[in-house]
C-alpha cells in the first residue's frame, strides 16, 4: 500500500523561521519531521574577501585585502572596541543598488559568500569566538534534546541578509532553500518503496514579523535604537554610518508595509507626521531620497496581497511588550533620538505587524494557527521556557 503522504507545518517566528519537510511517517514510524531552520535578520555568519579592485578608505581597511576569505560578520571583539575597525566593517558591509538593473550589489572589489549552508553552524554562533552569545542556541539545543541531529534530521540555511527579494542573491538563495528542503525530504524518506514524495513543504512564506517602526529610527540616524541593545552584538550592525544602513537591501525588505499607523511625528509648533502610506515622504525628510526608487518597485509589490499558504502554518509570537509605535521628533532634526511612543508588541516589531497575516489567512478551510504569548519579547521567543515548549509542541505537532 502507497505510504500516506501529507504537509508538515511551516512554523514562523518573529527571530526563526522554522521549515518541516513532508515525510512518510507510516513508511518510517517514529520519524521525526526534518527540520530546516532559517535565521533571522543578522543572525548568521558572512564571509568577504577582498580583490584588486577593492579601494580601501583607509590602511585599516585594506588588512585583509589579498590574503583569502575572512570572516566580516560577526566579528564582536573588533566591533566592540576598534573604532576603525567599525568604519571598515561599513564599507565592506555596504552594498550599492544599481538603478539600471534594479539590483543590488558589492561595492566594488568585495566580494561575499554565506558559510556552512545546510547545517546549523552559522546560525547557532554568529561569531564562533564569543560562544556564550547565540540568539539560537537554546532553540538548537532544544531540538536536540527530543532526538534532532545537524545535518541529518536538523539543517540550516543561512543567508545574506542585505539583500532582499527579488534580487539575484535572493532569487539564489530561495533556490538553494528548495533544493535544502528536497534534499531533507529525500533523506528521511529513508528510499524506501512507497515512500516517493509528490512535492515538498519548502514554500517561502515571508515572516509576518515585519518591523513597523523602530528601525525607521535606525535608518534615520543609522544608529542603534534603545542604549539598552548596544550591548547586543546585532546592534553593531545597526550602528554603521548612515550610508551604509541605507544601502542594504535587507534594510528596504524591513520599511513597513503601507497601514494607517503614524510613523514620525514632529514636536509641537512644527508638527509633521507619517504614516506608513507616506513613506516616500518620510524616506525624503530624512535624506533617504534614493530609497523612494527601490522602496516603490521593490517593496511595496510584496505587500499588495498576501496569498495564503499551500501548506499548514503556525504563528508563535510574542505580546505585551512595550513596542514603539511612533516616532516624534523635534522639528524637522531627524538625527537626533526620537522620543518613542510605546504600543503593545515584542518590544522590537509592534502588534499590528505580528498579526498581519491573520485575518489573510484565517479561513475555514486554511490550516493556520497564530499562537500570542504574553510577556515574550522578540528574541526571548528563542530562550524563554514557555516560549520554546509551544515552538518545540508545534514543530511535533504533525507527528501526533
Amino acid at each position: 500500500m502507497a505510504a500516506r503522504l501529507r504537509w508538515a507545518a511551516l512554523l514562523l517566528v518573529p527571530a526563526l523561521s522554522v521549515i518541516l519537510s513532508k515525510y512518510s511517517r507510516s513508511s518510517i514510524p517514529g520519524l521525526l519531521p526534518p527540520v530546516v531552520l532559517v535565521p533571522g535578520y543578522a543572525t548568521n555568519e558572512l564571509d568577504a574577501r577582498l580583490t584588486e579592485l577593492y579601494r580601501p578608505s583607509s590602511p585599516r581597511c585594506a588588512a585583509h585585502k589579498g590574503q583569502g576569505w575572512f570572516r566580516l560578520y560577526l566579528d564582536h571583539a573588533s566591533l566592540n572596541n576598534d573604532p576603525a575597525g567599525v568604519r571598515c566593517f561599513a564599507e565592506q558591509m555596504s552594498s550599492v543598488y544599481d538603478a539600471a538593473s534594479g539590483d543590488y550589489h558589492n561595492v566594488p572589489g568585495v566580494e561575499t559568500r554565506v558559510p556552512f549552508f545546510g547545517c546549523t553552524r552559522a546560525i547557532r554562533h554568529p561569531d564562533p569566538d564569543r560562544g556564550n552569545f547565540s540568539y539560537t542556541d537554546a532553540f538548537v539545543s532544544r531540538l536536540e534534546r527530543v532526538g534532532y541531529r545537524d545535518g541529518e534530521t536538523l539543517f540550516g540555511a543561512p543567508y545574506d541578509f542585505r539583500y532582499a527579494v527579488p534580487s539575484i542573491a535572493g532569487d539564489a538563495f530561495f533556490a538553494g532553500l528548495k533544493g535544502l528542503v528536497e534534499k531533507a525530504s529525500r533523506r528521511n524518506a529513508g528510499h524506501r518503496p512507497g515512500a516517493q514524495l509528490r512535492r515538498h513543504a519548502g514554500v517561502p512564506v515571508p515572516a509576518p514579523a515585519t518591523p513597523a517602526v523602530a528601525p525607521e529610527a535606525v535608518r534615520a540616524r543609522g544608529r542603534a535604537v534603545g542604549r539598552r541593545r548596544a550591548g547586543h552584538a546585532h546592534a553593531r550592525l545597526r550602528q554603521q554610518p548612515r550610508p551604509a544602513v541605507r544601502r542594504h537591501g535587507g534594510a528596504q525588505g524591513r520599511v513597513p508595509e503601507p497601514a494607517e499607523q503614524p510613523l514620525g511625528v514632529a514636536e509641537p509648533g512644527r508638527v509633521r507626521s507619517y504614516t506608513a502610506h507616506g513613506m516616500v515622504g518620510f524616506l525624503e525628510a530624512t535624506g533617504m531620497g534614493e530609497a523612494v526608487g527601490p522602496y516603490e518597485t521593490r517593496v511595496l509589490p510584496l505587500f499588495r496581497e498576501l496569498p495564503s499558504p499551500r501548506v499548514p502554518v503556525a504563528c508563535v509570537v510574542g505580546v505585551g511588550v512595550d513596542t514603539p509605535e511612533m516616532l516624534a521628533y523635534p522639528g524637522d532634526n531627524f538625527d537626533v533620538a526620537p522620543r518613542m511612543v510605546m504600543g503593545d508588541g515584542d518590544g522590537l516589531v509592534n502588534l499590528a505587524s505580528l498579526v498581519a497575516v491573520d485575518p489573510a489567512w484565517r479561513r475555514p478551510a486554511a490550516d493556520f494557527s497564530m499562537v500570542k504569548l504574553r510577556n515574550v519579547s522578540h528574541t526571548g521567543l528563542l530562550v524563554d521556557d514557555r516560549a520554546l515548549a509551544v515552538i518545540i509542541n508545534a514543530i511535533l505537532r504533525p507527528n501526533n
